[in-house]
């Protein structure tokens, strides 16, 4: 049972000038194997390659099939998350772009443009959502271990981008504890055909300055959300530890690179398997109808289309209208404004809207999109929430086929399983200041999710 394989290099140390010579030699070892791998590059990175004269760095670089962006600055603060904490979202999304635009111009101009996008650290935004699309990156390449999103094999499309949030099958720390976790790294690595389904993906993640310190380098300049007075690089391995922890590295891709039924590929790559991002066909009424009464609103695959919360919605809408089955629909993002209490579910406590306020709001939302390829988070003159109006919605279209349905039924919102409770987050990234805890960008992340739909492979 085949599954695939993806291994990133974050390249992102610009002040120890060993991880230079870390970074030559991985590059190395993965072209002696011929192991494809992701490098995502840090903006001032890639700055400071060049100012060091390290023009033969930034050409090898350019020869990567995969070349990512890895923030503008990494951890100087404010980091991204830190900066973008308090704003609303459109602000947010334009501050992204004007303050990561600057990195990803200084990798184009020294490398090559950046085709993908990896958020440094905890520093998962939803305004990349918006941002990546405009910078030209629609590939946003995440991981189990800082996501917003739960970590999944599946990609899935956000808004405008595909987003991997994939599991991490690496010990933690992993190269910085070369070469005594050597055998459990390759361990994890064998069993993940065992572990996942069939034309799964999992990652490996690496910083090439973990093959020459001892600590990571922004923990020492950037703790707690502190600059130090001095920025200095990390401290080092003993030059005897660098030529253990070089050897075990080149054993470690020598044999994972052999392991049975992994497909070892990059992100680009995987990503170009992808159905490109279309809207779905208005398919049965009474196939999605059972799915949304079974499953609640969330993504979803029905009738072999791949729909979001939104894109459900929406077909309800034109369901009320009259519309049959086989039109496209029209393109449909997540309400720009749009908040839930998680402890509220859609119809446990509300009876239905009538038919007559169910079909005026079908046309509210259907003239909404139409003006703003976005969902009303409401309608009527007292606003009936989106999610309630989908409720009624179910309620009186599955009547024609089901006569039983009671009318305190609910229709959880199940895209929001889809992101992770506060408790799970990497707010506590030794980067940020104590007690940092961005609830804005959850709530957020929790309204975009709207959006989330499965990315299907091509066949």
């Amino acid at each position: 049972m085949k599954v695939y394989g993806l291994i990133r290099f974050d390249i992102e140390d610009f002040l120890t000038r060993e991880s230079d010579e870390a970074l030559e030699f991985i590059m190395d070892v993965m072209d002696e194997f011929h192991m494809p791998a992701s490098y995502s590059i840090v903006g001032k990175k890639a700055q400071i390659l060049h100012e060091h004269d390290r023009q033969h760095i930034l050409q090898r670089l350019k020869t990567k099939h995969a070349l990512g962006f890895h923030s503008a600055t990494h951890s100087e603060h404010p980091t991204l998350s830190e900066e973008l904490a308090e704003m609303d979202y459109e602000p947010g999304v334009k501050r992204f772009v004007e303050r990561e635009g600057r990195g990803v111009d200084m990798v184009a101009k020294l490398i090559k443009p950046p085709r993908y996008f990896t958020q440094p650290g905890g520093n998962w935004v939803p305004q990349a959502a918006d941002a990546l699309a405009q910078l030209n990156m629609p590939v946003f390449f995440s991981d189990g271990w800082n996501s917003y999103i739960v970590t999944s094999p599946q990609p899935m499309w956000i808004e405008d981008i595909v987003h991997w949030s994939l599991p991490v099958l690496n010990p933690k720390p992993f190269a910085m504890k070369l070469p005594d976790n050597l055998d459990e790294a390759v361990e994890m690595v064998e069993k993940a055909p065992s572990q996942l389904s069939q034309g799964d993906a999992f990652m490996i993640m690496v910083h090439p300055t973990e093959l020459v310190t001892t600590k990571f380098w922004d923990a020492v300049n950037f703790k707690f959300g502190a600059t130090i007075a001095t920025l200095r690089g990390a401290p080092l391995r003993s030059h005897n530890d660098m030529v253990e922890t070089f050897e075990s590295f080149r054993t470690y891709i020598r044999q994972i690179a052999q392991a049975p039924n992994v497909e070892w590929t990059d992100i680009l790559e995987l990503s170009a398997r992808l159905k490109p991002l279309s809207s779905p066909y208005l398919g049965n009424r009474y196939e999605l109808l059972s799915h949304l009464l079974k499953n609640g609103l969330g993504p979803a695959v029905v009738h072999g289309e791949s729909f979001s919360a939104a894109e459900e919605v929406l077909s309800l809408a034109l369901y009320c209208i009259g519309a049959t089955s086989g039109q496209e629909l029209p393109r449909v993002k997540a309400p720009r404004d749009w908040s839930q209490d998680n402890e509220s579910v859609p119809g446990s406590s509300l009876p239905p809207m009538t038919f007559e306020g169910v079909k005026s709001g079908a046309g509210e939302i259907i003239e909404h999109v139409r003006q703003c390829r976005r969902l009303p988070h409401g309608v009527g003159t007292k606003l009936v929430s989106i999610e309630n109006w989908a409720y009624s919605a179910v309620f009186h279209l599955s009547h024609s086929f089901n006569k039983t349905i009671p009318q305190t039924f609910s229709l959880p919102l199940t895209f929001l399983d889809y992101v992770k409770e506060p408790s799970q987050l990497h707010w506590d990234w030794p980067i940020f200041p104590p007690e940092f805890q961005p609830y804005r960008l959850w709530r957020d992340t929790q309204r975009i999710a709207w959006s989330l739909k499965p990315a299907q492979y091509r066949h």
